[in-house]
């Protein structure tokens, strides 16, 4: 288990102790999205901006970030086989939203729909079978595979027909909790629903994803409405897991995942064409990291902030530790972070600690030390 994890996993099983108070009034309710770039890539973090609209007690828990700086657990390109791979490494949360499948199911041959849908749906049972083994999960709410338009109908085949082999197996799961999210069918009664979805939805596609997907935890954690939006209790804040070890010619101390980050540091010393780059330390990376940041020489003696897009795995980047190389300045108490959802960096601290300084924004994980 990577650091990282053990941070969010700490965090997540601190959430609410045996008769500790809860850090925010009413309590937040954590939860974990897992899937594949409809959950993260281009406008998928509009869907849990969205999702916040309804609900303002969610807090976003996950080891990846977005464009908008919620957590989160999906990951471009997944398969219900690669959501398996790393299942260890989805953090210990109580509540999950799972919507995976969709990548399974791009054939090409009629006559495999079926059999193909089968073996798509028991995957995907049997991530819902490992997510309800981490010790806090209590629900686990399971979304239809989404109706998609695409150059090929037989995906969108392919998806309807891995729902109905999916309901029949999620029925021998625990009721109680194990919840099937139907998406297709208010989906497809939607008027023009095809330019909303596509194979990943519009911003206001999203928005109809998020009234289904807030409804189901209405009514499967029994959530009453209206839900005021969390205060936090004196004291309490949201915990940063500083990526970054030693000082500017040092590296991450794990591989980055791709998304979108934070650096700040102190610009100690500044020539007259400061720039910090970015790259990746794995010099054997088949796609390199290399993003660089003109900084303005005035600002010497002040702290930085920038922020980083690895661009996305696969595609414009490959996983791997990051380092710096300078030019023309000096920096220190360098931080490096995923995005949160203020855009602000956070204050400065060194390993995973509490910022208890910077005010908890809409859908961060609050909690107390």
């Amino acid at each position: 288990m990577s650091r990282w994890m053990e941070s969010l996993t700490c965090l997540v099983l601190g959430l609410a102790p045996l008769g500790a108070a809860p850090a925010t009034d009413p309590p937040q309710v954590p939860l974990c999205m897992i899937g594949d770039s409809i959950t993260w890539a281009d406008q998928g973090d509009c869907w849990r901006r969205e999702l916040l609209k309804h609900l303002p007690n969610l807090a976003f828990v996950g080891t990846h970030s977005a464009r908008f700086g919620y957590s989160h657990a999906g990951e471009g390109g997944n398969s219900t086989a690669r959501v398996l791979g790393r299942l260890a490494d989805i953090p210990d949360c109580p509540n999950y939203s799972l919507l995976i499948g969709t990548n399974d199911n791009s054939i090409k041959d009629e006559t495999k729909i079926e059999a193909h849908a089968a073996g798509t749906a028991a995957r995907i049972v049997k991530i819902v079978e490992g997510l309800l083994a981490k010790p806090s999960c209590r629900k686990v709410l399971v979304s239809s595979v989404l109706p998609c338009f695409t150059d090929n109908p037989l995906r969108d085949r392919t998806n309807a027909a891995t729902n109905r082999h999916l309901r029949p197996l999620l029925a021998a799961l625990p009721a109680d909790r194990v919840a099937y999210v139907d998406y297709e069918t208010i989906i497809r009664a939607t008027p023009d629903w095809e330019p909303l979805i596509k194979l990943h939805p519009t911003p206001e596609g999203y928005q109809l994803l998020a009234q289904i997907l807030a409804d189901a935890l209405v009514k499967e954690l029994g959530l009453t409405r209206p839900i005021a939006a969390p205060v936090p209790a004196a004291g309490a804040g949201v915990k940063v897991h500083n990526l970054w070890a030693g000082g500017a010619d040092g590296v991450t101390d794990q591989p980055i995942i791709a998304g979108w980050y934070t650096l700040s540091f102190d610009l100690v010393a500044a020539g007259p064409a400061p720039v910090v780059t970015v790259v990746s330390a794995d010099s054997q990376a088949a796609k390199q990291l290399a993003k660089s940041f003109s900084l303005k020489p005035a600002a010497a003696g002040t702290r930085v902030e920038v922020e980083l897009f690895t661009e996305y795995e696969g595609y414009g980047y490959t996983r791997s530790p990051l380092a710096l190389k300078l030019t023309d300045c000096q920096i220190a108490r360098i931080l490096l972070e995923k995005k949160r959802p203020s855009g602000k960096a956070s204050t400065y601290g060194e390993g995973v600690y509490l910022d208890t300084l910077t005010p908890p924004a809409p859908g961060e994980l609050v909690e107390l030390p």
